[in-house]
């Protein structure tokens, strides 16, 4: 049935996807070299376990990732976004 029926693709759309700035680009690197540095740091220097280093610092990725997230709803919540 489906290889029936044609599909006028001028009426089909695309979505909008907004283009990633350098600026979000750059602060992600800088974040990740920062959370994986934290990793090193907790796990060597302040002799951490293993795992509870690597906790420490994805809990901190997904702490940053709320805040982000709660960031952008405030804004778009506003107008501002």
């Amino acid at each position: 049935m489906a290889a029936d029926q044609e599909v006028d693709t001028e009426s089909v759309k695309t979505p909008i996807r907004p283009a990633v700035g350098r600026a979000w680009a750059v602060a992600s690197i800088v974040v990740g070299v920062m959370l994986l540095a934290w990793f090193f740091v907790a796990w060597l220097i302040l002799d951490r376990h293993f795992v509870d280093a690597a906790g420490e610092s994805v809990g901190t990725a997904f702490a940053l990732l709320l805040a982000v997230s709660l960031i952008g709803a405030i804004r778009r919540g506003t107008g501002n976004g």
